[in-house]
């Protein structure tokens, strides 16, 4: 309806938009001229435009938005244009400020001055030198911008398979400065797959080791879709050795975010190209991420201890046969023989006595 909109707009200023008798008038006397006329092309253009115009307005007046409002909207588009102000770049920048207000406003709070939004920005940057990027990139690749899918998988187009091995990494290399890791983010419209049995569980990891086809994967719904397509492309980029020491990591965002960051709550199941995209997203690793990837420390030498000296070991003395037992009566010892008192005998010159 745009453009239809666009051609009667001088039309809606001139004739529809006229409330007094004098203005119907000279409308009627000009319907009039055009009805004699003899050029049918002329009737039928101006024929057109009056439908056109009453389309318009009750298109306007659905919308809430009166012909006087209109009028001054345009009037004021023709002001910013004349002042070198590109409109809509003027509304991609409100958008912009708008999601910025919604990520930086606390609940129950008023929304953050620009003021406070440019003061952050300055505390995020460093010190006498390039901010560089204070968020991390982010490169949108959506159906709507050529970049296409088979539908219902994750079979990639010729178009968008080539760019992906030549335009795509350039692009990245742009952007890497100090990061290691390479988040591709699969997104789909709100659109219900058919039933299918999924496959995923049993091929991702033999399509990201490239011994399995994409073609192959078989998702169920949305989020399997948008996993195996963020994988399907994450094959591919790590094919070239210019990204062989980024970690790239394919992930879904399934039908649930919009092109604007916000959630997708709607339920609009429609066919959206710009919604059926790829994000690709640059950031640094975690603590976690960079240690778990650093192989552990090798445990500390024990100093060596010398051998000791070999020490013959003393053989265990046999022991000792016991007695042989005698089987025959055991004798008794010879009793004591008796003492002989002694002999008394006398001394010299002595007398013997006879008994």
């Amino acid at each position: 309806m745009q453009r239809p909109m666009v051609a009667a707009l001088p039309l809606l200023s001139r004739e529809i938009a006229i409330s007094s008798s004098e203005a119907l008038e000279a409308l009627v006397e000009k319907l009039k001229a055009i009805a004699g006329s003899s050029d049918p092309q002329a009737i039928d253009q101006y024929w057109r435009e009056l439908v056109e115009g009453r389309a318009t307005a009750d298109e306007l007046q659905k919308s809430g938005m009166t012909l006087t409002e209109l009028r001054d909207r345009i009037a004021q588009v023709k002001t910013l244009e004349a002042n070198g102000i590109d409109v809509d770049k003027a509304v991609r920048d409100a958008n912009a400020m708008a999601a910025i207000n919604r990520a930086l406003a606390k609940p129950s709070e008023p929304p953050v001055s620009t003021q406070s939004i440019i003061d952050a920005l300055n505390r995020t940057a460093p010190a006498g030198g390039s901010p560089g990027h204070l968020w991390p990139p982010i490169i949108s690749l959506s159906e709507a911008d050529g970049n296409f899918f088979k539908s219902g998988s994750a079979e990639l187009s010729a178009p968008f398979r080539e760019s992906l091995l030549t335009k795509i990494p350039a692009k990245l290399l742009g952007y890497i400065n100090d990061v290691d890791v390479v988040e591709v983010v699969g997104h789909t419209d709100e659109q219900p797959l058919g039933v299918h049995q999924s496959n995923l569980d049993r091929d991702l990891r033999p399509v990201l080791k490239g011994k399995t086809e994409v073609g192959k994967l078989v998702p169920a719904d949305n989020a399997g879709l948008g996993l195996a397509r963020a994988a399907s492309v994450v094959s591919v980029l790590k094919q070239n050795t210019q990204l062989a020491n980024y970690e790239i990591i394919p992930l879904s965002g399934a039908q649930l975010v919009n092109t604007d960051e916000t959630l997708a709550i709607e339920g609009i199941p429609a066919n959206i190209p710009e919604r059926r995209r790829i994000e690709i997203r640059l950031r640094t690793s975690s603590a976690h991420e960079a240690t778990a990837s650093i192989a552990p420390p090798a445990p500390a030498r024990i100093p060596a201890v010398p051998p000791r000296a070999a020490v013959t070991p003393v053989k265990p003395r046999p022991p000792a046969s016991p007695a042989p037992i005698s089987l025959l009566p055991r004798q008794l010892s010879s009793p004591p023989k008796p003492v002989a008192p002694p002999v008394t005998r006398p001394a010299l010159g002595a007398t013997a006595i006879a008994h």
